[in-house]
């Protein structure tokens, strides 16, 4: 009888660590989606070419509509349907971005911004298509409200590649 008491006595500890992990996984996550930031992803700007343009990736987080109007410019084109910040909108929101320069083109892929006690999160996955003829900068413009932080990490394909205080 004692056999059976130690495998009734393994299971039970076998379900409860069971219990556990699964009650942890969801607390993460949890935590994760309330630490979440509204944002909104913009387009229909090119790069200022007086703007970093020696440097392969720029980072910019700002408020300031002048210094935004001297990284980027609106580009037009027929059939435009790009999402562009609206007129004064940046007196109540920041931008981040960041902007990739090279003989390749991006494709960006926002997957999450988080708050972490003010220290933003900003993950993204970067997808590059190299061209043999042409340089690009492509930017990655992405707004959120106003709020008080003391960093932005910028988590490109899972990778840290930029912290600014």
């Amino acid at each position: 009888m004692p056999i059976l008491h130690h495998s009734f006595n393994a299971l039970s500890l076998l379900t409860l660590i069971y219990v556990m992990l699964i009650t942890c996984c969801f607390s993460q996550e949890k935590i994760e989606k309330k630490n979440k930031i509204d944002f909104e992803i913009h387009s229909g700007y090119f790069v200022s070419n007086k703007f970093e343009p020696k440097n392969p990736q720029s980072f910019i987080i700002t408020s300031d509509q002048e210094f935004f109007d001297s990284a980027f410019g609106i580009a037009f084109v027929q059939g435009d349907k790009s999402n562009r910040l609206k007129e004064g909108s940046l007196k109540a929101k920041i931008v981040i971005s960041t902007i990739k320069r090279g003989s390749f083109f991006c494709d960006y892929d926002v997957v999450s911004l988080t708050n972490n006690r003010g220290e933003l999160e900003l993950r993204y996955n970067l997808k590059k298509r190299e061209s043999s003829t042409a340089e690009y900068s492509c930017p990655l413009i992405v707004s959120i409200p106003k709020i008080d932080y003391k960093s932005v990490k910028f988590i490109e394909n899972g990778k840290l590649i930029k912290n600014l205080k």
